[in-house]
């Protein structure tokens, strides 16, 4: 057998990592997913009041709870992956999200077991938290640290799309337990169904991910260190060093938590509880905005390579505060078509947002502490916005009964995304703190 030169084993390794990156993506948000889709329904289980929105609002509660562990999760799988390396820490990420995600499906109700069942939901919502604020930091290193020259931000857009196809994923399988069975059903117990596969799907993550290697960024500092013969502190000087970049990160995953939780977390439960459709119905046109969402990251990641990140973040953040309201308007009219409309523009201007999220958590911090300060600096802010947005946009509906108000809200993030993009991303990339990324292979401080 003819053995492969250094460029097809180069290609060789990217794909592994793409699959192993993007698979796990695929696996977290499909079990993470499924919590907002069956919100309606674990609130009845779990949450018995005689007002449905009571119900809801402590389904969303715990959601938004489970995103406090976010930040303690990036910093344990922080510290381990800056230290031991990407590939351990993500492999526990998966097992950890998949185990906990099983455990919602097999957990009694509350009609049986009384209070424990809330409780141990709320266990199960923080252990998925822990994994999450892992995975997304970690993963987004291991992507786009195999990435060649001038295409950093197209390998940036695997990790959005992956998570937009595993929330396809889920919702195709609830879609599927949805018409397979009656409502009655349903409610009942066919909806712990996709909770249950979560369980072979984590055997699926963690056998790709045994099986590539550690990126070439982290393998040179390791055995720098090694060399050094001790061992450093990530979380300790990426505040020390770091800290104008992580509140720079932080900003712009507000944005990006708001707009990203309402389209994967709220939208279905607004669809049916609010314009009127049925579960079947919300779930397709859920699927067909997370497509048009999935196909629009590539799309900006090569654009951001061709013209640079500063001026699409600069965009995206305008645009969106244009479409938000017009999209929600859309989907106010209570017709299929229409609603479609509306969610895949918005969908396709998050995607944009979207894609630049992991490709910063990258290129604002050097690959010692990339994984903990990014992860610790995301994670926050997804557990002060990102949490909270389904929460929030169901409340703000409920006490004014305008279904636009999500969309004020977004639209003060845009501001937000627009002070960032201009003071903060703009500055970063233009000075010499960031080294130019078609002529460097790792974007590092200097």
């Amino acid at each position: 057998m003819q053995a492969l030169t250094d460029a097809q084993q180069l290609r060789r390794t990217r794909r592994k990592a793409i699959t192993a990156g993007g698979i796990g993506n695929f696996v977290e948000w499909f079990d993470f997913a499924l919590y907002a889709q069956f919100a309606t329904i674990i609130g009845f289980h779990f949450f018995p009041a005689e007002d449905p929105t009571a119900s809801l609002l402590a389904t969303f509660a715990v959601f938004a709870v489970g995103f406090l562990a976010r930040p303690l999760g990036g910093l344990l799988f922080g510290q381990l992956g800056d230290r031991r390396g990407r590939k351990i820490a993500l492999s526990l990420a998966v097992l950890l999200m998949s185990g906990a995600t099983l455990a919602i499906g097999l957990t009694p109700s509350y009609a049986t077991i009384g209070v424990a069942a809330p409780v141990l939901l709320l266990l199960w919502r923080i252990l998925q938290g822990l994994s999450a604020g892992g995975e997304y930091a970690g993963s987004s290193s291991f992507v786009i640290e195999h990435a060649p020259v001038g295409r950093r931000a197209l390998f940036a857009s695997i990790n959005p799309v992956a998570t937009a196809v595993g929330t396809i994923g889920g919702a195709l399988t609830g879609l599927i337990v949805t018409l397979s069975v009656t409502p009655e059903q349903l409610t009942d117990w066919a909806w712990r169904i996709p909770f249950i596969l979560a369980g072979p799907l984590g055997i699926v993550g963690l056998y790709l991910r045994s099986k590539v290697e550690e990126t070439p960024e982290f393998q040179a500092v390791a055995a720098e260190q090694a060399e050094m013969g001790h061992q450093h502190a990530p979380v300790v000087e990426a505040f020390r060093t770091n800290k104008k970049r992580m509140l720079i990160l932080f900003g712009w995953a507000a944005l990006n938590a708001v707009a990203f939780y309402l389209l994967t977390s709220y939208m279905v439960a607004y669809m049916t509880q609010r314009v009127g459709f049925s579960q079947a119905d919300a779930l397709l046109v859920y699927i067909i905005g997370l497509a048009a969402f999935s196909v629009t990251c590539p799309l900006a990641g090569l654009l951001a390579d061709r013209i640079g990140p500063p001026k699409v973040a600069l965009a995206s953040a305008v645009l969106l505060a244009v479409v938000v309201l017009p999209a929600f308007t859309l989907m106010e009219a209570q017709v299929i078509g229409s609603a479609v409309l509306g969610l895949s523009v918005y969908a396709m201007v998050v995607g944009a947002i979207a894609t630049l999220t992991p490709l910063f958590m990258v290129d604002l911090f050097p690959v010692r502490i990339r994984y903990t300060a990014s992860a610790v600096s995301y994670n926050l802010s997804y557990a002060v916005f990102g949490g909270t947005a389904p929460y929030l946009a169901t409340w703000m509906v409920s006490n004014t009964d305008d279904g636009k108000m999500p969309g004020y809200y977004v639209m003060v993030l845009c501001v937000l995304g627009v002070v960032v993009s201009l003071v903060g991303i703009s500055r970063m990339y233009r000075g010499r703190e960031l080294r130019d990324t078609e002529v460097a292979k790792s974007v590092a401080l200097v």
